[in-house]
């Protein structure tokens, strides 16, 4: 009797303990379950890469502008594509348009990927549903591709020559933090302002093709010239000792002409000096120089007239006039120093009007025109008044 008692207590403790390791046990399971979303709902949609999706693991976040939407469930590889299911949030599906794309990008450069959701400008008004299909961006692939050939670099390079030349561009970057933000900053500068002369730039470019064109259709003119420039170098070569010998006869002349200026210097500087004068005169008095050959052009049409052109013999209306008193001291004596500036005097078109007039000169030379003297000894008015041929 004793016995089946403790049989029954004994059984009694193994369902016990039982009964508790399978509690513990559903516990551990739904704890599980609960974490990879088995009781949580969810919209499933499809990410469809290529080799970047081999490498990501299920559990991974997707994110969308920096927030996390859902996560990586599933991941079927098939050859060298990769179908990615993603289950989102039911209330953060809403807010995902139905025409995003995916990208699989890790944090860091050996870090795990996680799904980056990208809404393309002009996105689509309808959220996105369970089941649809999501492309990932060829970005992606070319990243993969980069790390890819990065790891066969590793391969195929000794860890020690890594380790070496990881250790030498940290040494060369230490303490240089500042240095290097300063260049990416001018750097950042400069690609600004050379941005928006990348249009004129790629017109240039553009138009380079162009100039390309017209310089083919010039080539045989190129070519002539270059080959004339080649005789034109032969000819030189071919004329070098006389070359170097006229520069030896243009040093003897530079030579000579340098002791020609040095004896000659003072002299050549007096003359220069003195003929200052005589040169602002002239430039004064220039203006006057067109409009004398031009009157003296005009005179010479009317000289024709009087001594027939090119026909012999002369036709005149000839008229003895006046001639000056007498020299008389004071009233006579030549007046230097004439100021009145340049004046054509009516030249080269002189108009009967102007013919009539007896030029005033504002200065004296001793030949200003007839006038009439009541003093003195008889001149030559007198004279012509007995011949009868002066007339007044």
């Amino acid at each position: 009797m004793k016995t089946m008692v403790q049989a029954r207590g004994i059984d009694r403790q193994f369902l016990s303990g039982l009964t508790i390791i399978v509690l513990l046990a559903a516990v551990v399971v739904g704890t599980l379950m609960q974490y990879n979303g088995v009781f949580r709902p969810s919209v499933d949609v499809v990410v469809e890469a290529d080799r970047a999706g081999i490498t990501m693991a299920p559990g991974a976040p997707v994110k969308l502008y920096g927030v996390e939407v859902g996560a990586v469930s599933d991941v079927d590889i098939d050859g060298d594509r990769a179908e990615i299911t993603l289950e989102l949030e039911p209330d953060q599906a809403d807010s995902v348009p139905r025409d995003v794309t995916a990208q699989l990008v890790p944090p860091t450069a050996f870090g795990a990927k996680y799904v980056q959701l990208t809404v393309p400008e002009g996105a689509s008004s309808e959220s996105i549903e369970a089941g649809d299909v999501i492309p990932a961006s060829a970005t992606t692939v070319e990243v993969d591709e980069a790390f890819t050939n990065l790891s066969a670099v590793l391969e195929a390079a000794r860890p020690a020559q890594v380790s070496e030349a990881l250790s030498a561009v940290a040494g060369t970057v230490d303490q240089r933090g500042e240095m290097l933000g300063e260049l990416i900053t001018l750097t950042d500068n400069y690609l600004t302002s050379f941005n928006p002369s990348l249009p004129a730039l790629s017109e240039d470019l553009r138009r380079l093709d162009d100039v390309a064109a017209v310089y083919d259709l010039a080539r045989d003119d190129l070519i002539t010239t270059f080959d004339g420039a080649a005789t034109t170098l032969e000819t030189v070569v071919e004329q070098q000792a006389s070359l170097r010998a006229l520069e030896l006869s243009l040093t003897s002349f530079s030579s000579e002409g340098d002791a020609l200026l040095r004896d000659s210097g003072q002299g050549l500087s007096t003359s220069l000096r003195l003929l200052d004068p005589v040169t602002r005169s002239l430039a004064r008095y220039s203006p006057e120089l067109p409009c004398l050959i031009e009157g003296l052009a005009q005179g010479n049409e009317l000289a024709e007239l009087a001594v027939g052109g090119t026909n012999p013999g002369i036709t005149t209306f000839t008229h003895v006039v006046r001639g000056r008193e007498p020299y008389q001291y004071s009233s006579d004596l030549k007046l230097l120093g004439e100021n009145r500036g340049p004046n054509c005097f009516g030249l080269p078109y002189v108009t009967p009007e102007e013919a009539s007039l007896t030029y005033e000169p504002t200065f004296a030379t001793g030949v200003n025109p007839f006038t009439q003297s009541s003093e003195g000894a008889p001149g030559s008015a007198d004279v012509l008044d007995i011949l009868g041929i002066g007339g007044r």
